[in-house]
């Protein structure tokens, strides 16, 4: 209906060809999660991360590594306790904003063909080869990082779209293991930055970040002036880290990120006016 299928095939022919051209955001999302495990040395990342979770919070943990099209159709039960976590930490917060929540639209989000998905969960949670997980999978997940490699006003970035924690893991700095394996993951990628996105609200999570060495990016979005002249401030900011090597290699000028942290202690001001061209790709908050 409404010719998605000529605009499907059209996307995959192009993303065939930018393959072909050895594209690297293209030739990334095109692994197999065999691949991808293989690419990025994901079993030593994760085994080094269960050690530091486990340690950390006194339980024995495990992180896994799902993709999005996999949890929709095999882990259907883990990608439904990933939504309730962003539910329970998040909704509020959309419902104050201009975004709204939608929890349609959510899900629809967290199943988009490139996400990855880095999950936490007890050991005891191990999944079987059987397809059917509503009897062989624990799908209690403590928290989970999803990200995707993509392209961001032309620089190739890693994005995280979410980031939560339950309760009970906050304030032990697992949030802070998640992001360092998902920046590790961009480093190897040879990517410009990490990216994400944070309500103005969320003053925890915006001094977290500003901490852990993000700054506002300069596509984050600035106030508009609507035709009364009233300033309508977004409730939101896009944040960036220039990753391990992007910088000394001249790939990515710093003049295109705000580089002031004391700009978070003022974040309706922290703007700079330029509008974020593909959209808000996800929502960070509550890890802590």
């Amino acid at each position: 209906m409404n010719g998605s299928k000529s605009s499907n095939g059209a996307r995959s022919k192009a993303r065939q060809k930018a393959i072909e051209q050895g594209k690297l955001v293209e030739s990334i999302n095109a692994l197999s999660p065999t691949d991808f495990i293989q690419r990025f040395d994901i079993a030593s990342a994760t085994l080094e991360a269960n050690a530091k979770l486990s340690y950390q919070s006194g339980r024995d943990l495990r992180v896994d590594l799902l993709f999005a099209q996999a949890m929709k159709k095999e882990h259907k039960n883990v990608l439904d306790a990933c939504f309730r976590l962003i539910e329970q930490s998040s909704a509020g917060n959309y419902k104050a904003s201009e975004i709204k929540w939608s929890p349609t639209s959510k899900r629809k989000e967290m199943v988009l063909p490139d996400l990855r998905y880095l999950v936490i969960r007890e050991n005891l949670s191990i999944a079987s080869d059987s397809s059917d997980d509503s009897h062989t999978e624990n799908p209690d997940v403590w928290g989970f990082v999803s990200f995707m490699v993509t392209y961001e006003d032309g620089f190739e970035v890693v994005y995280v779209y979410e980031i939560h924690l339950a309760p009970k893991l906050r304030g032990q700095g697992i949030g802070k293991v998640l992001m360092q394996m998902v920046e590790e993951i961009g480093e190897k990628a040879r990517v410009n930055k990490c990216m994400l996105t944070v309500f103005k609200a969320n003053d925890t999570a915006l001094k977290w970040y500003a901490r852990a060495g993000y700054v506002v990016d300069d596509f984050s979005p600035g106030p508009r002036i609507l035709r009364n002249g009233t300033v309508k401030q977004p409730s939101y900011l896009i944040m960036s880290k220039l990753l391990k090597g992007s910088a000394e290699d001249g790939v990515l000028d710093k003049k295109s990120m705000h580089t002031d942290p004391a700009k978070l202690s003022s974040v309706q001001d922290a703007s700079n006016g330029t509008k974020n061209k593909s959209g808000m790709n996800g929502w960070l908050l509550d890890i802590l």
